[in-house]
């Protein structure tokens, strides 16, 4: 799968793209919000990790903008945060998956098989 992470902690981005890498998948990464709603429409994505606190623009505006574009509005997006309210964000903005920091690999495994099984059933 082709798999945008946008975050702004260069450590979470390098974690996060080795992880995928070895699981087979192919990480696109955004250190920065506003390049990401830039290329993530032109980048044939299958799923998008998204960070929610970020200092240039938050998750929950970035996600309502993906969910509003024609282009993106339908590539499965999880947010990730430690904040307590990432449910009530999560469906507000219509994300199909959260995941809360500090996560566990095999969590993110799990959505992302999920993701998936759904997209090839």
């Amino acid at each position: 799968m082709r798999i945008a992470i946008i975050d702004d902690e260069k450590g979470i981005l390098l974690s996060l793209s080795i992880f995928l890498e070895m699981e087979g998948h192919v990480p696109i990464t955004f250190s920065s919000p506003y390049e990401a709603l830039e290329k993530i429409p032109y980048k044939n994505l299958d799923l998008i990790i998204l960070d929610m606190r970020m200092p240039e623009m938050n998750g929950e505006q970035v996600a309502q903008i993906l969910k509003k574009d024609p282009k993106t509005k339908n590539i499965p997006l999880i947010l990730f945060s430690a904040h307590e309210t990432l449910p009530e964000v999560a469906a507000r903005v219509g994300a199909e998956g959260i995941l809360e920091k500090p996560f566990k690999f095999s969590k993110l495994e799990a959505l992302i098989h999920n993701f998936q099984k759904n997209k090839y059933a």
